[in-house]
């Protein structure tokens, strides 16, 4: 094999294990992103690196990022921290020019490069549906083995998106083969619903809406473009529908007036609390008798009687319906018992493929909120809070920033200022705001700057854009409004390769 056929075959491979290696290994992606960088130097074609380059000068402007966002290094005082943010940055800077002063892939490679990324995110699903079916999880962001559940959930909706393309536009001309990718779309949708991973459900859905309206603006048949509309509208219909159904199931109490005279099966005395919080249904601090709960848990658990068994036995029982005593405690099942000792307060929190299960949780937060003002039960509170003590931060520092690497430690000391409920429980937790985040640490300069990459494509470069690009894109800026979704690994990568691969590739699928 001739010195230039080895390195673009092992540029090819080196970008599949970069893909294989998102939603599977963070090991994996760092040592490909170096053999990458190790076989693009060592190819030494510099006129041949410079001609490609200057045939996609924009792919510059996504390099020139890292640049920019140095300018947040002007008043760092902690060098460890900054150095550490900067190097795990550096693929913002090096993936960008690698992909566009290398030979494009063709039309082939790339189907082969984004089905490999299918493959491993399938791969990722079987792996953790059966890891959920074989342990007992308190909580199911534990489904997720590999990386974080968020950033698995956005490989999960990326490889739907690469599917359905590929089913639509295969350059395989192997018929069965192409039909594999809806029956794949399927089981990834599945798996989607049934870890419960809300934050892409929602991405997912929104691409899907925007994906019906791109066929219905391509679409001359206006009787085809009648019947997507009424598709459109129908599953916009169903899913406000259900959510609905889901919110008044859970507020609507479904319980009469309490009976405070009632006695219990063994003639001793409920306690009651008006305006109780509500939980599926039912008022949680009404019908409760404390001393036959503790002997009655005495007599099916062998875990300690605390106060936060306690509480989560009473919200247990209180979701299936029945009343706070030892009758209802005889009542559970051994899977019950072993939910509530792993602290599942709600039985459908133990019920994966549910909808209703992860909005339950956020209902749950918010009433505690309305309550009592309490907001750490409530991941969407806690961004909430976060994000009004990021804002503080930037009124403050809105020029330059706090510094970079410094931006953690600043969040976590405002939290502190305001005397916020969540400050102190857990430590350099992040903005949970992509845009948010850059902007605390460097600064408005690089933060202009990064809006500008996700939006002068559009403008300047249109007849590039590809539906698969704009959905990427989409799902990016999403997750970058509740997540530091480029601070991770994954979603550095998704950014800095799949977004130059797609944008300047010339013989990327139109």
């Amino acid at each position: 094999m001739r010195r230039k056929a080895f390195h673009q075959t092992f540029y090819l491979f080196g970008t599949i294990a970069v893909a294989v290696a998102m939603p599977l290994s963070h090991f994996l992606m760092g040592l490909a992103c170096f053999l990458l960088l190790l076989n693009w130097l060592f190819e030494w074609n510099w006129q041949e690196k410079q001609r490609l380059s200057s045939q996609n000068r924009e792919g510059l402007l996504f390099s020139f990022f890292y640049i920019v966002y140095a300018i947040g290094l002007v008043h760092v005082t902690d060098w460890g921290a900054a150095g550490k943010e900067m190097l795990s940055k550096l693929v913002f800077l090096l993936a960008p020019i690698i992909i566009i002063s290398s030979k494009p892939f063709n039309s082939k490679q790339l189907q082969l490069i984004f089905s490999a990324f299918i493959i491993a995110t399938l791969i990722g699903c079987i792996y953790n549906f059966i890891y959920s079916k074989t342990h007992l999880l308190s909580n199911f962001r534990e489904m997720s083995r590999f990386i974080d559940h968020i950033r698995f959930g956005l490989c999960v909706v990326m490889s739907i998106v690469f599917c359905i393309h590929y089913w639509l536009h295969s350059t395989v001309r192997f018929i069965p083969f192409k039909h594999i990718y809806p029956i794949i779309s399927i089981l990834l949708l599945l798996y989607l619903l049934y870890s419960q991973t809300l934050s892409s459900i929602i991405i997912l859905m929104i691409i899907a809406f925007c994906y019906i309206l791109y066929l219905i603006n391509n679409q001359n048949n206006t009787a085809v473009k009648w019947t997507l509309g009424a598709l459109m509208g129908l599953l916009l219909i169903v899913a406000v529908s259900y959510t609905i159904y889901i919110s008044y199931d859970y507020f609507h109490v479904k319980d009469p007036a309490p009976d405070k005279s009632a006695l219990t099966a063994s003639g001793n005395h409920y306690t009651f609390q008006d305006n109780s919080i509500v939980e599926n249904g039912h008022y949680i601090n009404n019908y409760i008798c404390t001393s036959e709960l503790q002997t009655a848990w005495a007599m099916r658990s062998d875990s300690v009687y605390d106060e936060m068994t306690a509480a989560t036995l009473i919200r247990y029982l209180n979701s299936m319906g029945l009343r706070k005593d030892s009758a209802a405690v005889m009542q559970l099942s051994d899977d019950d018992i072993r939910n509530i000792e792993h602290k599942n307060a709600n039985v459908y929190y133990t019920r994966k493929g549910h909808v209703r299960r992860a909005l339950y949780e956020t209902f749950f937060g918010i009433s505690l909120y309305q309550k009592y003002g309490v907001i750490n039960e409530s991941s969407m509170l806690e961004r909430v809070e976060l994000w009004r003590a990021s804002w503080r931060i930037i009124q403050d520092h809105w020029f330059l920033g706090v510094g970079i690497g410094q931006q953690r430690a600043a969040l976590d000391q405002q939290l502190v200022n305001q005397h916020s409920s969540i400050a102190g429980k857990k430590k350099n937790r992040g903005s949970h705001n992509q845009f948010l985040t850059f902007w605390i640490a460097a600064g408005i300069i690089p933060l202009l700057y990064f809006c500008f990459l996700l939006i002068f494509p559009f403008v300047s470069m249109p007849n590039r854009i590809t539906f698969v690009y704009f959905a990427l894109i989409l799902l990016l800026s999403l997750s970058m409004l509740v997540e530091d979704t480029l601070n991770a690994q994954t979603g550095r990568l998704m950014f800095t390769v799949f977004v130059p691969i797609l944008l300047f590739n010339k013989n990327a699928d139109r």
